[in-house]
């Protein structure tokens, strides 16, 4: 393993070098490190590379889906929409209790809209 270090080692020296690191993105700006504390340490380097490309972890998308059609439902404007995205919502709050997850964060959002809409004299129920 020794050997296949420092061959990448003097690869990424002779790249740095050259130039070829010059114009990347955020180029002289901090590094913006997560707080992966939480993910095992033989996944993080995995996660990292996943949620540079632009994926997801599927728990992760299931809570996102959820958070918008939640807003879609707040928002809907006829009663067929609303049970549309209610019924949708119900699936997806189902899939998230199956990974092992809380929900409650659908619930605290949904109590602030509430709040929110009695106060602004807007029932949507």
């Amino acid at each position: 393993m020794l050997f296949l270090d420092s061959l990448v080692e003097r690869q990424l020296q002779d790249a740095q070098q050259q130039g070829k690191f010059d114009n990347l993105p955020g180029a002289g700006k901090p590094l913006q490190l997560d707080d992966d504390s939480q993910v095992p340490e033989d996944l993080r380097m995995s996660y990292r590379i996943l949620k540079m490309s632009g994926f997801l972890p599927e728990t992760l998308q299931l809570r996102q889906e959820a958070l918008t059609l939640q807003t879609l439902l707040v928002n809907a404007t006829n009663a067929e929409e609303r049970s549309t995205f209610h019924t949708h919502l119900a699936v997806i709050k189902l899939k998230i209790s199956q990974a092992g997850l809380s929900t409650q964060f659908l619930e605290d959002d949904m109590y602030g809209e509430d709040v929110k809409g009695k106060l602004l004299g807007k029932n949507k129920s």
